[in-house]
């Protein structure tokens, strides 16, 4: 199986970066992975230092794409786009793209099973769901209407005010009327990881819809995770539950500092967790849960 990964870095993430895309890469040696690592400005070149990291694992190949200049997070879903429509035009071909965040932990070596032929659908998008908090809908509502209110910002930077100031549809208006007919309410995948059909992508694609322009009319939701969702759903291709395709789901998502510890983690078989930034307790539960993984493996 041919597969991409979209893995987004940006400086913050360095003490993590590395052991995050090194897990992902153990977990898919059987199949040929391109990675397009997107290095969001990061004043140690983090992009450069993860591609020689992995540059003698022969089943993968690492693309190195540098922004000079950080849209920061309103501009999440504009880099998003970006990959999407970069990967989209490559040369190869992908069955499968997955996007996912440097601040994941990968506590199974067993998801690789998700990536056998039989198991992923043809089309659309596979992860873990989520709902949206009811005043965060109502926002995802008023987006739809022609004009409205749009999040404040000043100099790059968007703040939690509102302002009656927009005066034309958001930029993907007319996608979400489109995903709301095709059924898209309440429910959508979570960000951090998400697996992609290549062919979705092609036909998104196709219609241009990778080629819009997220930082010119904003409304009050803006996060790459739901507006990814949206452009599936604006297509017609199905949100797909991983727990539906893997009977013994279970990740938290969510995950705070103190919530749990290693052995909790461990008990609960978790596939994933998120998020382990970079810091003190999140670094040193990583190292935990790393050596209960290799304990585990001494101990076959």
């Amino acid at each position: 199986m041919k597969l991409a990964v979209f893995f987004g870095v940006y400086e913050a993430e360095k003490e993590f970066a590395r052991h995050t895309l090194g897990q992902l890469l153990d977990i898919l040696g059987q199949h040929e992975v391109h990675v397009l690592v997107l290095d969001d400005a990061s004043a140690s070149r983090l992009g450069d230092s993860l591609a020689q990291s992995f540059s003698s694992k022969s089943h993968v190949h690492i693309e190195v794409l540098r922004l000079e200049k950080s849209s920061g997070f309103r501009g999440a879903m504009d880099r998003t786009l970006f990959a999407f429509r970069h990967l989209a035009k490559a040369q190869k071909q992908f069955d499968y793209v997955l996007r996912v965040d440097a601040d994941l932990f990968f506590n199974r070596k067993d998801l690789a099973r998700i990536f056998a032929s039989e198991r992923l659908p043809e089309h659309g998008m596979i992860g873990t769901f989520a709902n949206f908090r009811w005043r965060d809908y109502l926002l995802f509502l008023a987006d739809l209407l022609p004009m409205g209110f749009r999040r404040k910002y000043a100099g790059g930077v968007i703040e939690h005010k509102w302002e009656l100031k927009r005066w034309k549809p958001v930029w993907w208006g007319d996608l979400g009327l489109k995903a709301l007919i095709h059924g898209f309410r309440r429910r959508f995948i979570g960000g951090s990881f998400q697996i992609i059909s290549g062919k979705t992508l092609a036909e998104l694609l196709k219609r241009g819809w990778l080629d819009r322009k997220p930082l010119a009319n904003m409304g009050l939701i803006f996060g790459e995770d739901i507006m990814s969702n949206v452009l599936v759903k604006a297509v017609g291709h199905p949100l797909v539950d991983i727990a539906d395709l893997v009977p013994d789901w279970s990740c938290d998502m969510a995950l705070q500092p103190g919530q749990m510890d290693s052995e909790q983690i461990q008990s609960k078989a978790y596939y994933l967790v998120h998020p382990l930034k970079g810091d003190a307790w999140a670094l040193k539960l990583r190292r935990d849960l790393e050596a209960l993984q290799v304990s585990r493996l001494d101990s076959v």
